[in-house]
C-alpha cells in the first residue's frame, strides 16, 4: 500500500512539475499578483459619451480591485468648440468618478476626437485630476510615462505630429527604464486594421518605432481607434517568437461597434501580422502582473445578462 501511495505521489508531482514548465502560463514561486486594465473609445450619444457601458465598465474596474486603467483614447465624440469639449471630457470624467474615488490610476491619452481644442483637454486632466507631467516639451500633459511595480507604461500622444510618437523622447524612456514588463499605449493601431490613418501611415517610421519598443523589451501595445477587441502577434520574422509584440486593439468602451475582416492592411514591410483573437463586443482588458510572468485575460460583455465574463487568457 505504501508503494502505491508512493507511486501516486510521484505521478502528481511529475504532472505539477509539467504544467508549471509551460512557457507563460505557470511558474513557481512566482509572488503575488496585482491587476490593471486596458480600455479605450468610449464615445457616444450621452453628451459625447456612451455612459451606460462606461458606467459598467468603471464598475468593474474597481470591483476588479485594479491599481490603475489605460485608456487608449477617443473618451468623448469631440468638438472643436472650447467649452463644447470641455463639457464632453467633463462627463467623461464624472462617468469614471468611482475609479478616481477608489484611489485607482486613471491614465488616459488623446484620441482623433479628443484633439479639437488643446485648452480643454488641459483644463479637464488638471488638478486632482493631472496627468503625468514628465513628457517632452510641447507635449506635456499628453505624452508621458508611469511606473508602476514592475510596470512601466508608455503613454503616447499621436497627434502633436500626427500619426507618428515622439521617437527620441521614447528612446530616451525606454534606456532609462529598469522595470521588467514594459507597455505601450496610444490610440492608433501600429498595424492597422482596414482603416487609413494610423500609425503604418509611413511603414520606415512605424517599423523603427516598434523596433525600439522590442530592443527594450517590451511585448505589448495597446491601442484602440477601431471599435473591437483584436489581438494580434506581430512577427518579426528573427526566428525568436519570445521577442515578438502582441498588438491588442482594445476599442470596446461604448463607442459603436465595427466590423473587420482579415486580412490586415498589407504595409507591413518584414512583419507578418498574425490574429490571435478578435471579437466585436464591448468588454475590457484585464492584466494581471506577478514577480515574473505577465497574463492578459479578455473579458467581453454578455449582452443577454449584462455581465463581464472572462474568455481568454494570454501569458507573456
Amino acid at each position: 500500500m505504501l508503494k502505491k501511495r508512493s507511486v501516486i505521489a510521484g505521478l502528481l508531482l511529475a504532472a505539477v512539475l509539467l504544467i508549471c514548465s509551460c512557457r507563460n502560463t505557470f511558474t513557481l514561486d512566482d509572488g503575488p499578483a496585482w491587476k490593471f486594465i486596458i480600455v479605450g473609445d468610449s464615445r457616444g450619444g450621452d453628451n459625447g459619451v456612451n455612459t451606460a457601458i462606461l458606467s459598467e465598465i468603471a464598475a468593474e474596474i474597481v470591483a476588479q480591485d485594479a491599481e490603475f486603467v489605460l485608456f487608449p483614447g477617443d473618451l468623448v465624440n469631440g468638438s472643436g468648440d472650447q467649452a463644447t469639449l470641455q463639457s464632453q471630457l467633463t462627463t467623461w470624467r464624472d462617468t469614471m468618478r468611482p475609479v478616481y474615488d477608489a484611489g485607482i490610476g486613471v491614465y488616459p491619452v488623446r484620441g482623433n476626437h479628443d484633439t479639437g481644442n488643446l485648452a480643454a483637454w488641459n483644463n479637464v486632466f488638471s488638478g486632482d485630476y493631472a496627468l503625468p507631467t514628465n513628457g517632452p516639451a510641447g507635449e506635456v500633459g499628453l505624452t508621458y510615462s508611469v511606473s508602476h511595480k514592475n510596470v512601466f507604461v508608455l503613454a503616447l500622444d499621436q497627434y502633436i505630429t500626427p500619426h507618428r510618437v515622439n521617437q527620441s523622447w521614447v528612446d530616451a524612456q525606454l534606456a532609462a527604464n529598469t522595470n521588467p514588463h514594459i507597455f505601450a499605449l496610444g490610440h492608433e493601431p501600429v498595424f492597422g486594421t482596414h482603416r487609413v490613418g494610423c500609425l503604418d501611415n509611413d511603414p520606415a517610421v512605424r517599423d523603427a518605432f516598434w523596433a525600439s519598443l522590442k530592443n527594450a523589451g517590451c511585448r505589448v501595445y495597446a491601442c484602440g481607434h477601431d471599435h473591437f477587441y483584436d489581438h494580434a502577434v506581430v512577427d518579426d520574422g528573427d526566428g525568436n517568437p519570445d521577442n515578438d509584440i502582441s498588438q491588442y486593439i482594445v476599442g470596446t468602451a461604448g463607442a459603436p461597434i465595427y466590423s473587420f475582416s482579415l486580412p490586415y492592411n498589407d504595409t507591413n514591410t518584414n512583419y507578418t501580422v498574425e490574429q490571435y483573437h478578435h471579437a466585436e463586443k464591448y468588454g475590457y482588458l484585464l492584466v494581471e502582473v506577478s514577480d515574473l510572468v505577465v497574463k492578459q485575460i479578455w473579458l467581453e460583455r454578455n449582452n443577454e445578462t449584462g455581465m463581464y465574463e472572462p474568455l481568454l487568457v494570454k501569458g507573456k
